[in-house]
């Protein structure tokens, strides 16, 4: 195999996409800001149904996170993970999002946040945040 090629498939397959969509109902906008250690990826304004979505490359140690504050309906949401490669559903330590999905789609609803999981030889809808 040739070197070179290895070297480029591989920072190619350390790419990752997520997207938040919102799903709280036709007469809620959800109000959302996410950011990472080094971005701000501003305020933003989703009507029902719509989403916004991000691209990013992986950190080479592994430690890429960003988080988002949200808002609705009089309603504060802090500290919703939508990627973090450190972080287990339990809290532990391990590579949560980098092994359940390339692109990590959200469904932000009245009873909490689902991650589409698309990595592990199955596809569906999990809840991983309740408010």
């Amino acid at each position: 195999m040739n070197t070179e090629n290895f070297v480029e498939a591989r920072f190619y397959q350390n790419d990752a996409t997520v997207k938040i969509y919102n799903d709280l109902g036709p007469d809620t906008t959800l109000m959302i800001n996410c950011n990472s250690k080094n971005d701000d990826l501003g305020t933003h304004y989703l009507k029902y149904k719509q989403h916004l979505d991000w691209s990013f490359s992986l950190s080479i140690f592994g430690n890429t996170k960003y988080w988002c504050n949200m808002f609705w309906n009089n309603k504060r949401y802090e500290n919703f993970y939508p990627f973090d490669m450190l972080r287990t559903n339990d809290g532990a330590r391990g590579y949560r999002d980098y092994d359940l999905c390339d692109t990590c789609a959200w469904r932000i609803t009245n009873d909490g946040g689902y991650r589409y999981h698309n990595k592990l030889n199955f596809e569906e809808w999990v809840k991983v945040y309740n408010w």
